[in-house]
């Protein structure tokens, strides 16, 4: 018995050390100080501000929600959304060789911060799920890089990634879309299979990216009327309030 633990630990070494690489540069800027240099957290990441509640833009610390979410018009299906840093920079340059590039592993380098400071943020979740893609776009990508991530946080915190959300209309691109044209943009485009696996569940919903907060919102819309009680959206990377000047940041 003894012999087959060691054996399964020094397997889970091994496996760890296929994912993980000693990285001595900041994965945003390239210097050193890695994975995330204290420039980088200072200006992506804004350990400063705070993150509107109800869709996760970066915001005074004072205020829990941005201008637009007190306005009504921000996401209303779920319970919190934040965002880990500012969609600007090195972190925007991140994202998009994840996403683009063909570079899904390079979130394994982000992975232990990056949960470290979502535990901090959100209350304690049954599972994850991932903002789904849809077939077409994923046989084109070979990915899906809100899976990619998810399996980051699963990796690091052993929470379960929860199946049965599905992408079955491929919508034409959210960005030069308002966000009352992105919802409408993605009017049945998701879709419970296995709500069984959902019903009186608690979840974070990931994505990489979320601006308007459309698509987490649709997905949402979906796992409340599966029975989903509740719901923290989850992503890498936000836009930042307009009214937020620069000198504030």
């Amino acid at each position: 018995m003894e012999t087959v633990k060691a054996f399964r630990k020094e397997v889970a070494k091994i496996t760890r050390a296929l994912w993980y690489t000693d990285e001595e540069a900041c994965v945003f800027c390239g210097r050193e100080n890695g994975p995330i240099c204290p420039a980088c957290t200072t200006d992506y990441l804004h350990p400063e501000l705070g993150r509107c509640k109800g869709c996760g833009k970066l915001i005074a610390i004072t205020k829990l929600r941005c201008l637009d979410c007190e306005a009504g018009k921000g996401p209303k299906q779920l319970d919190q959304v934040t965002a880990w840093g500012h969609y600007s920079g090195g972190v925007r340059e991140f994202v998009q060789n994840v996403k683009f590039n063909a570079h899904p592993r390079e979130v394994m380098k982000i992975a232990r911060p990056f949960s470290d400071w979502a535990i901090r943020q959100l209350p304690a979740a049954d599972g994850i799920v991932a903002v789904p893609m849809h077939a077409t776009r994923l046989a084109e990508r070979g990915y899906n890089q809100a899976e990619v991530i998810s399996s980051a946080l699963h990796w690091e915190l052993g929470l379960s990634i929860l199946p049965g959300v599905e992408r079955i209309e491929p919508t034409a691109s959210q960005v030069p879309l308002s966000r009352q044209e992105r919802l409408h943009n993605l009017q049945g485009a998701f879709v419970v299979r296995q709500p069984e696996y959902l019903e009186g569940r608690s979840v974070w919903l990931v994505d990489d990216v979320t601006t308007t907060g459309a698509t987490l919102e649709a997905v949402a819309e979906v796992l409340r009327s599966s029975g989903v009680r509740s719901i923290f959206g989850l992503c890498l990377a936000a836009g930042l309030e307009k009214k937020l000047v620069p000198s504030q940041i």
